[in-house]
């Protein structure tokens, strides 16, 4: 039982447009809304992303940045707090974190693409 959770963590983390895709399917069954599954499905891979990329960065390349992303990730999650607080004077903690997610989606998302593309290439020139 314990491998079939460790093999279901790897392929998560090793494939997450796939995961991606499979939440998205199982989200639009129960919301019947395409637009607020594809934002959840978002919302709940983001993290798989992030450590997919990590993942890549730290085998193809031999680097370990994970110090540097941190302090990326608090900025920008600080800057995501200041625009709502200048914008509406009010800060809703769920809706910044929505919005943090969905942008360390899309941000993760085409690093993930282009580190995995950039590594092939690497791997097959030398």
């Amino acid at each position: 039982m314990s491998q079939i959770i460790a093999y279901l963590i790897a392929f998560s983390i090793t494939c997450p447009i796939i995961v991606t895709l499979i939440v998205y399917y199982i989200l639009k069954y129960i919301f019947a809304n395409r637009k607020k599954a594809i934002h959840k499905s978002m919302e709940y891979t983001a993290i798989l992303y992030l450590i997919s990329t990590i993942l890549i960065v730290h085998e193809s390349f031999d680097m370990n940045w994970l110090g540097n992303l941190a302090i990326f990730l608090l900025v920008v999650f600080l800057l995501f707090i200041i625009i709502q607080w200048k914008l509406t004077n009010d800060i809703r903690i769920k809706r910044i974190w929505q919005l943090y997610l969905r942008f360390i989606f899309l941000t993760f998302f085409i690093a993930n693409i282009v580190l995995a593309l950039l590594s092939i290439y690497l791997h097959l020139v030398t």
